[in-house]
This record gives C-alpha cells, structure tokens and sequence, in this order.
C-alpha cells in the first residue's frame, strides 16, 4: 500500500509550536482506546456496558483536559490574535457539519423535558449530550494532530485481531478467559453480540480494505491473514447485522475494482477468502472438543445453514477460481484490461447486482423482516395465494421498536421533530405514549427499550430533523471526501469503508461507546490524511 508515512507538520496558521505535544497526547489515547479498551473488561459480562463508558468517558476527559489545556497555554504564550480565524478559514465541510451536530446537540438539550438523561444518557448505553460532545471533539482533535502514520493501522488491526480470535474461541465453546456472566449469546470481552458486532463492523473493513488496496506482499500477507480472521468471526459470531456489513463493503471495493486488473484480482481474492472463511468455520464444527453453540441458543438461520453448513460456498470458491484463473491468463497474453471492457463491468455488475439482491431478500426473509402470509380469495373461483407481510417481531422485536420510534416521531409538536426530545431519551418519550408503551411492554415484557435498534430512527426521536441532517452530513461527506482523495492517499480508502460498513450495521443497530468512538477516530484520521492531500495539491500547484 503506497502510503505517506506523515503529514505535514504544520498547518496553516499553527505557528504556536504545541503541535508536537498534543500529537503525543492523541497518540497515546489512540494506543490506550484501539489496544486496552477492547481487551478491559474487570468484572466480566455483569455490567461491561457502565464499565466500558466509565473507562472510554475517564481517558477521553483526561485527553480533552490535556489538550485543551496545551492549547490555551500555547495561545496565552504566542498571543496570536489570528489563531481562531485560521482555524475558520481551514473548515471543511465535513468539519462545518461536525459543529452543526455539535450544535443541534445542545439545542436538543435546552428543549428537552428530560435533562437528567439528556445530559449523561440512559442507565446502561450513556448516549447523552457529554457522550455526543466527547465524539465531536475526539473527531477534531485527530483531525488536528493525529500523526498521520499508516502503522498506527496496524497496531489497531493486532489487537482487534485478538479480540476476534477470542470469538471465534467463544463461539466454538473454548474460553482461553474466564468471564463472569459467561452465556452463549456473550463473546470475546465486548458483552453481546450486537455490541460485538458494532466493534466489528467498523474495525474489520479497515484491515480488509487494507489488503485490497495494497502493493506490497508482506502488507497483503499480513492483512490477508488478518481478513480471514475477520472474516470467520463476523460469520460465525451470530448477529445477522454483519451480512450487512459484507454486502456493503463488497459491492463498494467491487466498484472501485472496475477500472484496474490488480484491484479486480485482490477482490476476487477477498471473495474466495470469504468463501473459504465459511467452509473453515464448518470444518470446526466438526473438530474434537469444538462445539459451535449459537445454534442453542438461537434458531439456526437460513444464511447460516448455507454458510457454515452446506457446499453453496464450495462451489462458489470454484467459480470464483475459474474466473481469478481465466482473467490471469488473458492478462498475460495481453487480452485482458477490465478498464477497456465495458462490455464486462456491464456483465459482472449485473451478476454482482443480482447476487446482492438474493442476499438482501434472502437476509429480510431470514430475519423475519418479511413473511409469508395466506391472503384469502376476494370470490369463490380463485385460490388461496401467498403474500408478503412486514412483521414487527423481526430481529427480537426490531420491527415494533422501528413502528413505535416512527409513531413516537409523527407524535411530536413542530419543535421537537425539529430538534428533538433529547439525547438518549427515546425511551422516556416512548413509553409516555400509552400506545406505544403497551405495544413494547407486550413485545420486550420488563425489558425497557432505550432506543429504536435503528440509528436514524432513534436520531430523529433524540435530536430530531436537525440532528439528524448534520450527522448525516458527517458521515457522507467524509465518506465521498476520503474516496475523492484516496487515489493519491490509498489510507483513504480504509477509513471510506470503515464508515460506509459503520453506516450499514448501524441501520438495523444503535450507537454505543464500541463502535461509534471508533468511526469518529476514523473521521477524524481520514480528515486529517485528506488535509495533507489536499495541502500536497495546492503546493504542487504554486
């Protein structure tokens, strides 16, 4: 992977000189949430959820602190009355967006009924307007002083690898760490599996992303490895919401793979080391001692049956290798240039197309999203027919909490659509609507829903329309930005998938401090590699 090892030192108008110490401050909380905080989990499953804030919400203040306090010693020391209006001149638009949210967080706030909770969140996820202020900044700071250095990758996919391996071993029933609370539906030292898979979701596509686009061998040999292990523990782990995740990330790395033979190859690799993930998660099954055991405690799922249980993946892998083989031999005897055969990306994106298609619809039946249903004869000549129904039981009652956040929504009065009920309120608001609250009573029993198991649905009920609109607009114009940028920074490309697949999972999930800390380091390291690029332009340029 061809990589700027640093960017420039210096931006325009930091003459201030504390660059240097508020890198080390990034760098080290950087090292502290990507290497300890996944593995940190003292007490086991009982409580992780407040024991992992409590740990992100600790070393965030104490790198907030720190750097707010170098950066007001700097400004008193130099006295540079220009410093805030540079710092203006250089926002981008993801930046512009960035203070919006910042913003309809603390509008949120102020109309909220329920400030107790808006301000530190609801018992147990802590979403509240300190959390959301905590991400905004942790965005800035990285943006601002992350030393732009594509090892630091690397160190985060080591320890994210260990964390997958631990669930790969839980989920076969081997626990090399004793947890408290130890179920199957607990794994590695992240607590359930949805909240596995929110960490997953976004640091996975980094290492895999990393092997498409890489150059050299080592590179790819080690983030090879590194895909295969993601891989397997995003199959095998449990949560439907990772099939997302690949499909995502799969349709986006096969579009950028249509104009380069080399890009076209390592997708193709990626998708036979898929297949291949899946007949390795099969042959555990079978070995002495392993025992894959979410099949106990859940239903075995359609997808899961054809992944982990048939030969569909077999034989995909060959066709796969036929087509890998084919392009290689027509390369050599110079017949084939994917970028000069439209005639083909026509072929493969229908084929590609069709096959995301199966799999949405395979994944929405398998889910319980939709379901058949005997639709009685309108007159006594025609037969009984097939239909298709939304059930709201889908996903342990994702459909009825998607029903009751959109009702909760139409309830309001023209200023909270606008800006919302509250950070982390959703389940104050909700359950104040009788409808509602017999509705989620009936479907969770005593279980109380803190959020819609949707993040745009829980969003527009928090923040509202205005939230809503700025988190959107961090997301898709870092998104298009660090594509647009990453034909001369290929590390673009990794932080562009990490926050598509975020995007994806999190449709069908919810914010926690295990994922979305993460994706805001990633736009926060995406920005900050964009600037340099866009920097090395303007100079080459002048």
């Amino acid at each position: 992977m061809s990589v700027e090892k640093s960017a420039p030192k210096k931006l325009n108008g930091d003459k201030s000189g504390h660059t240097k110490i508020c890198q080390y401050i990034v760098m080290i909380y950087f090292l502290v949430m990507t290497t300890v905080y996944p593995l940190y989990a003292p007490g086991g499953y009982m409580h992780i959820g407040q024991v992992k804030y409590e740990f992100f919400r600790g070393v965030s203040f104490v790198m907030t602190a720190s750097l707010i306090a170098v950066i007001l010693c700097s400004f008193l020391m130099h006295r540079e009355n220009n410093w805030l209006l540079s710092h203006y001149k250089r926002m981008s638009v993801t930046d512009w967006f960035a203070y919006g949210y910042l913003v309809a967080v603390m509008i949120s706030y102020l109309c909220s009924p329920y400030k107790e909770n808006a301000l530190w969140g609801a018992e147990g996820w802590y979403m509240g307007v300190i959390t959301q202020m905590i991400f905004v900044l942790i965005y800035f700071f990285f943006s601002r002083y992350f030393h732009a250095d594509v090892r630091w990758f690397g160190i985060w996919m080591l320890s994210s690898a260990i964390v997958f391996v631990l669930g790969i071993c839980n989920r076969y029933s081997v626990y090399p760490i004793v947890m408290q609370g130890q179920t199957e539906g607990f794994i590695s030292t992240l607590g359930n599996i949805n909240w596995f898979c929110g960490y997953w979701s976004v640091t996975a596509p980094i290492g895999i992303a990393a092997y498409w686009s890489s150059d050299k061998l080592w590179i790819r040999t080690l983030t090879g490895t590194y895909s295969v292990i993601a891989m397997v523990s995003g199959i095998t782990q449990g949560s439907s919401s990772a099939y997302l995740v690949f499909i995502a990330m799969l349709l986006v790395l096969f579009i950028l793979s249509l104009n380069n033979n080399r890009r076209l190859y390592r997708f193709l690799e990626l998708c036979m080391m898929f297949a291949a993930s899946c007949q390795f998660g099969r042959i555990m099954k079978y070995l002495p001692g392993l025992e894959y055991n979410y099949e106990i405690y859940d239903a075995k799922s359609m997808i899961s049956y054809v992944l982990l249980d048939s030969n569909s993946t077999i034989w995909a892998f060959m066709v796969l290798l036929g087509c890998y083989v084919l392009f290689r031999v027509l390369e050599k005897r110079g017949r084939f240039h994917i970028e000069k055969h439209k005639w083909l990306w026509g072929i493969l994106t229908i084929a590609v197309m069709f096959t995301v298609a199966v799999t949405v619809l395979l994944w929405l039946f398998d889910s319980d999203v939709l379901n058949l249903c005997d639709i009685p004869p309108r007159t006594p000549d025609e037969d009984v027919s097939l239909g298709i129904y939304f059930d709201e039981e889908w996903g342990n009652g994702r459909g009825a909490a998607w029903n009751c956040g959109m009702e909760a929504y139409r309830n309001m009065d023209v200023l909270h659509k606008v800006v919302g009920i509250g950070s982390d309120c959703f389940a104050d608001y909700v359950y104040s609507i009788p409808e509602s609250a017999d509705k989620l009573i009936e479907q969770f029993d005593d279980l109380r829903l803190t959020n819609a198991h949707s993040e745009p649905i829980t969003l527009l009920v928090n923040i509202g329309m205005l939230g809503v609109v700025c988190y959107i607009g961090i997301m898709a114009t870092g998104f298009v930005r660090f594509l647009r940028g990453a034909g001369r920074q290929p590390v673009l490309y990794l932080c562009a998938v990490s926050v598509l697949t975020y995007i994806a999972h999190n449709l069908v999930s919810f914010q926690q401090v295990l994922n979305t800390p993460f994706i805001f380091i990633i736009l926060g390291i995406g920005e900050k590699y964009y600037a340099g690029t866009r920097q090395r332009i303007t100079a080459e340029g002048t």
